[in-house]
């Protein structure tokens, strides 16, 4: 008995797939000599894989700003930087998402083409020595017991408004700077040679 019934189920469950088959194929036939078919699937490669966005080279220019030219590695770094190393290249992002980093990106460029027109020659050289130092300074490490016995040694000078002592824990990042200055300034001036005239 469960084999008639499966038998019959199996019959049933053919001519529904072989009827909705020709469902399908007349609804995407056409119906007289003359008419052309809803959906034409000629050549259709259903193996095919989907197509990917191709990459430039990193020279390439991808926008420009006032006929100042984006190039692709800036782009890239741009993408990185705001992505936090998630997405490293601007070809793989929809057009909507890669127009929007394109115009963040556009006021920075801005900024350096006219800083560089123009900012003074003395300037620029005052804003290189200061970032140079800076970087400098950030490598030099002031331990806790270096900036306690800094403080101990000054400690008449930290005072509130009102005239009081202030306690290490509320000066302690202006001490830490004043030994890295400290550290700075050694360093710097170990082999240098002072002439005065």
């Amino acid at each position: 008995m469960k084999k008639i019934l499966l038998s019959a189920s199996l019959a049933v469950a053919m001519a529904f797939v072989s009827a909705s088959a020709d469902d399908l194929k007349n609804s995407l036939m056409p119906t007289a000599a003359k008419e052309k078919p809803a959906v034409n699937l000629d050549g259709l490669n259903v193996a095919a894989k989907p197509m990917k966005p191709v990459s430039r080279p990193a020279t390439a220019t991808v926008a420009t700003v006032d006929g100042i030219p984006i190039k692709k590695k800036d782009a890239d770094k741009f993408l990185a930087l705001a992505s936090k190393g998630q997405v490293t290249d601007i070809d793989l992002l929809p057009k909507k998402q890669k127009a929007a980093l394109l115009n963040g990106m556009a006021a920075s460029v801005l900024i350096e083409a006219k800083g560089k027109k123009e900012v003074s020659q003395d300037t620029k050289n005052k804003l290189a020595a200061r970032y140079w130092a800076e970087q400098k300074m950030m490598k030099i490490k002031v331990s806790d017991k270096e900036a306690k016995a800094f403080y101990e040694k000054n400690k008449k000078v930290f005072k509130g408004k009102d005239g009081k002592q202030l306690s290490f824990d509320k000066v302690e990042r202006y001490v830490q700077m004043q030994v890295k200055q400290q550290k700075f300034n050694k360093q710097l001036m170990k082999n240098a040679k002072v002439v005065i005239k």
